[in-house]
């Protein structure tokens, strides 16, 4: 029996449980709120895939449940773990983990009908020095994780973009995290190794979805400008500085080095930028909480600059069609260079008092660059925190994007289908949404039951494919666990 079926079995169980023991509760804040550090504006995604916004959270994000009586409740509130992970926390060692697991099947349509499932494991460490050696605002953070499974849309679906946000093309365990950082009042200074998406263009929103569309950042930066992204890590500088505790700007340099992220590196080659570029990231933005307003709202906006240009979507080394002659791409000249705005605003709150609202959100990526395979991509949608009565932890989720392909990348796709005796030209638009229901089922454990549904896929993983690929429908479930929530409950 695999991993996925013995967690859906376990978090159902618990699921079960608790509605048959618990009472309704009202819930005063979420448990990323409760768990956030105060000191700078950083944002990080953790291993959940969701993310814990230093400085405050902005829209309360749907990660567990609020204070649980009955059997569940006793048990983390009195256990030899979660008593061990409380002691340890008092003291500056912050110890935490979690899983997260993608079922996906595609019931209509794609290259063929079938189902995949793909999860992670990931654990990690958060040193205060301040508590530890009395190095004071100065934290260490250490995460390793394991990758398995397999993609839908690689293996049935034949598009590039997945359905699942846990799969990754090298299996196996890594170093995704390794460095320090010191806040200076206003300013907070990283250093270390890390994935640049780990800090820009991350929000709450982004990951209470399974679409890579979504999660764990809105697609289009990492296939366009290659920047590094969780758990690929490299060693990276990052300043952040606070002008209020609403307004930021952070600045950042990360290696770019794809030998890192290859079978058997496993994170722990620690070669300092011996990339073939830099990426240099730059982030400015606005952000509020339920702590200073009735609406809260978070704008970024950002760039990324990557100084290895990358290799031609269309021609090979010697200036011909690549998709006809086979030959390797031609490296091309230049920066690449991606201009995003995000944008969550809360626009409903049947109560100042408890975090029920419902925000709506969106997304925007343009490639100004050198030419790559995606133009520009954009997604909105709406997230509701509060869905019925005694539910106030459960959301409804929908998003829906457009993928926009650049001529160069539809062509080289149209000559690889000629070549394999089809005909026709390929879409320039993929258009992929998706609906969900969350479900809290205790504090640390969720269900995910989501429909997805994708116009065009477009056909990088089934280039021999002699027409379109049918638009399908992709059934999912997702499942996160966050070990220390499930046994400290929201201590």
């Amino acid at each position: 029996m695999s991993v996925l079926p013995k967690i859906v079995a376990v978090t159902l169980a618990v699921g079960a449980a608790n509605a048959a023991i618990a009472q309704s509760t009202s819930v005063g804040s979420s448990a990323d709120a409760q768990n956030m550090r105060t000191d700078s504006k950083t944002s990080a995604i953790d291993g959940s895939g969701e993310v814990s916004t230093v400085g405050g959270v902005a829209i309360a994000t749907p990660s567990g449940q609020g204070d649980t009586p009955g059997l569940i409740g006793r048990f983390q509130e009195d256990n030899p773990f979660g008593n061990t992970l409380h002691w340890l926390k008092a003291r500056g060692i912050t110890l935490d983990g979690s899983y997260v697991g993608n079922l996906a099947g595609n019931p209509i349509g794609g290259v063929s009908q079938g189902s995949a499932q793909s999860y992670w494991v990931d654990f990690s460490a958060k040193l205060d020095l301040g508590q530890l050696i009395g190095l004071d605002h100065t934290l260490i953070s250490v995460r390793g994780a394991d990758f398995q499974g397999d993609n839908l849309a690689m293996t049935h679906i034949g598009n590039s973009i997945s359905f699942q946000q846990t799969w990754r093309p090298v299996p196996g365990w890594r170093l995704t995290q390794f460095d320090i950082q010191h806040d200076f009042g206003r300013l907070n200074v990283d250093f270390g190794r890390s994935a640049l998406n780990t800090y820009y263009g991350s929000s709450p929103l982004n990951c209470v979805f399974m679409s890579n569309v979504a999660c764990l950042t809105a697609f289009g930066p990492i296939t366009a400008i290659g920047i590094t992204a969780f758990p690929n890590s490299s060693w990276m500088g990052k300043l952040n500085y606070s002008f209020s505790d609403k307004v930021y700007v952070q600045a950042g340099v990360f290696d770019y080095n794809n030998k890192l992220n290859l079978p058997g590196q496993a994170g722990a080659n620690f070669s300092f930028f011996k990339g073939t570029g830099e990426l240099i990231a730059f982030e400015t933005g606005y952000e509020t909480s339920f702590a200073n307003d009735l609406y809260p709202r978070r704008y970024r906006i950002g760039i990324d600059i990557n100084t290895d240009p990358g290799t031609s979507p269309l021609f090979d080394r010697n200036g011909n069609p690549a998709g006809i002659s086979g030959l390797p791409r031609a490296e091309q000249t230049g920066t690449r260079v991606g201009v995003y705005l995000l944008g969550d605003q809360t626009i409903w709150r049947p109560d100042p008092n408890s975090s029920r609202n419902l925000a709506v959100f969106g997304r925007a990526f343009y490639n100004a660059g050198a030419d790559s395979t995606i133009n520009w991509f954009a997604s909105a949608g709406l997230v509701e925190t509060g869905t019925f009565e005694g539910r106030d932890d459960d959301t409804i989720d929908l998003v829906v994007s457009n993928t926009r392909f650049s001529d160069e990348e539809v062509e080289y796709l149209r000559e690889l289908r000629v070549k394999a005796g089809g005909s026709g030209t390929p879409h320039r638009n993929e258009i992929i949404g998706e609906i969900n229901y969350g479900f809290a089922a205790a504090p640390g454990v969720r269900l995910l039951p989501n429909f997805q549904y994708v116009i065009n896929p477009d056909p990088i993983n089934a280039s021999r494919s002699p027409r379109n690929i049918p638009s399908a429908i992709v059934l999912g479930l997702r499942i996160d666990v966050k070990f220390a929530q499930l046994l400290m409950g929201n201590r």
